[in-house]
């Protein structure tokens, strides 16, 4: 049996280079850093109390 050959389109150029452009494109993002989601993160010291913290858990309790 004989090797059919095979001749790409001008298309087939056209289409593999934009593929391939793509792909260097996602390469470029994917190699960058991931992303700051900013949870867990903190971004600043909280305020420090007068009387400590079990003096505003105090507070924060309803009298029965």
């Amino acid at each position: 049996m004989a090797k059919q050959t095979h001749y790409p389109l001008q298309s087939d150029q056209k289409h593999v280079a934009q593929v391939r452009e793509a792909i260097r494109k996602a390469r470029k993002v994917l190699e960058l850093p991931q992303p700051d989601t900013f949870l867990g993160r903190q971004t600043h010291e909280p305020f420090p109390s007068e009387q400590g913290d079990d003096a505003q858990a105090g507070q924060r309790r309803k009298p029965a």
